[in-house]
């Protein structure tokens, strides 16, 4: 799990079951805490959705797309499990803190991310064989 400072959250947001508060493919770079409940982590296959993982609270959403300056869309779509409370981070503070960061370690950051993809687009391609 991940301590938050509580100083990071911008505002706080409010799902219902099955609202969908990240689309796959969209181009956001907003990350979130997960407050309150459970977010199902997604995505789309020509045969339907596939899910990944279920987050709960501490659990942070969005870090992909973050981290990628959100250059790259969003790997995966984020449902609410019943109702959820979300903390918005602030994005300026945390852009601050990676870019602080040396190039290296920053490199080594986004080979991790790109490797999340990679293996988890691999793992979707096997379930949606069978």
């Amino acid at each position: 799990m991940v301590e938050i400072d509580p100083f990071l959250i911008l505002e706080e947001e409010e799902y219902k079951d099955g609202d969908v508060i990240l689309r796959e493919g969209t181009s956001t770079d907003w990350i979130y805490i997960v407050l309150e409940g459970q977010v199902r982590i997604q995505k789309n296959t020509p045969k339907g959705a596939v899910s990944i993982t279920t987050l709960g609270e501490e659990r942070v959403v969005g870090e992909m797309a973050f981290l990628e300056k959100g250059k790259v869309p969003r790997a995966a779509s984020a449902i609410a499990l019943g109702h959820v409370r979300l903390g918005v981070l602030d994005h300026d503070k945390l852009t601050k803190e990676y870019d602080s960061l040396s190039p290296l370690f920053k490199k080594l950051i986004l080979t991790l991310v790109r490797r999340l993809r990679t293996v988890t687009d691999a793992a979707v391609r096997l379930v949606t064989k069978q």
